[in-house]
């Protein structure tokens, strides 16, 4: 899926969705929604996974934690593989 068609099915403009994920626009609660509702995957978690600082987790959920991020990791590397027209604009992310 392109950018693009990204943006249309999540009701955003394009050059909002870039700015989103380039860090230039926070994205609103209901565009968290509805990322959620169209792709079913909830952004709270994928960021959770990924960006925590682990010594605020607690110790039970840190190697959990670590296994998903590493999955998602693995999701993302593949999404990226399978757009390379459209690179990541996030470096964090892959």
């Amino acid at each position: 899926m392109t950018q693009r068609a990204a943006a249309e099915a999540l009701g955003v403009s394009y050059v909002h969705l870039s700015n989103v994920e380039r860090g230039k626009a926070e994205p609103s609660s209901s565009l968290l929604e509805r990322f959620k509702s169209v792709f079913g995957v909830d952004l709270h978690v994928v960021a959770w996974c990924l960006f925590e600082d682990e010594s605020q987790v607690p110790e039970s959920l840190q190697i959990p934690r670590r296994h998903l991020a590493q999955e998602w990791r693995k999701v993302l590397a593949q999404t990226k593989a399978a757009c390379p027209s459209e690179p990541t604009q996030n470096p964090h992310l892959v």
